[in-house]
């Protein structure tokens, strides 16, 4: 108890104020008003305190680890960090996995401590990277750039014979990676095919020309088939064409009743309009004012949309001229 009221009369007690004498620009001024400093600044300290961040502490003064950190990564017992723990449980994905394994083994055999284990290939999460852009294709060989010819090769005569047969593009492509062939993307197959087609065609207009080959007994007979079969499909196309003709024009009339008008003009059967009529009766005339009218509101409403037009071009240049003050 007496300790505590010691303390307290310690920070009751008046304190003594020690007087400095100021000085400005080395001269004593009796006119200046003399200022106390605070007893509890004893002396100023000889190594001066760096006012920037950037600028770098008196080594002579202040402790070489006063910048070093004061810890370090939670290290487990096989000596993996807690953070490469859970990488390698649940954060990794099969894309890390793969682009990961190469660096791991080159760590390992250049550090003389004891070496990381090599992470297990889990074919799961391979198959569900799917959204994973530019994955390593599994299997067959490397695409490289292969130019298309009529002298084809095993891998291009495997896609002809597939591409003939109806075969999708990716099982072409599975095919060739399966049989240890050229990994092509499945996306290429359709290209390079169209390519090779073409070539052989080539090939073989030059030799129709050379007559070093000709038609043979039952193609006249396919010729004949593959050409019925595209007038079928060029008459189906010419009628989509035809009917889409007459939904074309912008008028309040429907595609039959277009067709039907233009087919009269023709043959010169047309009915004929109401103002040709010399004699109208008044429903032919109440008819003729109804159309005069609709025609005139539209004008107007076209006369305001252009007015309209104009006003916001013209705000908005006026705008961009505006000087402000």
């Amino acid at each position: 108890m007496r300790a505590d009221t010691q303390y307290f009369e310690s920070l009751t007690a008046p304190r003594k104020l020690e007087r400095r004498t100021l000085v400005f620009r080395d001269k004593l001024t009796n006119e200046q008003p003399k200022k106390t400093a605070p007893a509890l600044v004893f002396r100023q300290s000889t190594h001066p305190l760096p006012y920037f961040a950037h600028h770098q502490l008196d080594p002579q003064y202040f402790p070489l680890d006063i910048g070093q950190p004061c810890g370090g990564p939670i290290v487990d017992n096989r000596g993996a960090t807690a953070d490469n723990q859970a990488w390698d449980d649940e954060d990794s994905d099969a894309a890390a996995d793969l682009e990961s394994e190469a660096e791991d083994d080159l760590n390992a055999e250049g550090s003389h401590g004891k070496p990381k284990r090599r992470r297990k290939f889990d074919s799961a999460k391979m198959a569900n990277a799917g959204d994973i852009k530019k994955m390593k294709i599994q299997g067959g060989r490397p695409a490289v750039a292969k130019k298309v010819t009529a002298d084809l090769d095993s891998d291009d005569e495997m896609i002809v014979r597939m591409k003939e047969a109806r075969f999708l593009e990716k099982d072409i492509a599975q095919a060739l990676i399966d049989q240890g062939r050229t990994a092509y993307n499945p996306k290429t197959i359709g290209t390079r095919w169209r390519r090779i087609k073409a070539a052989l065609q080539k090939r073989q207009d030059d030799l129709l020309d050379a007559d070093l080959t000709d038609w043979h007994e039952g193609d006249d007979d396919v010729l004949l088939q593959a050409v019925i079969k595209t007038e079928k499909e060029v008459k189906r196309l010419k009628d989509d064409i035809e009917s889409k003709k007459w939904r074309m024009p912008v008028v309040n009339f429907s595609q039959n009743a277009c067709r039907d008008r233009y087919e009269a003009l023709q043959h010169g059967c047309a009915k004929p309009t109401p103002e040709s009529i010399e004699n109208p009766n008044p429903e032919i005339l109440e008819r003729i004012r109804s159309r005069k009218e609709k025609e005139r509101k539209i004008r107007e409403g076209n006369q305001i949309a252009e007015l309209e037009q104009k006003n916001v071009e013209a705000n908005g240049w006026t705008s961009r001229m505006r000087t402000y003050f």
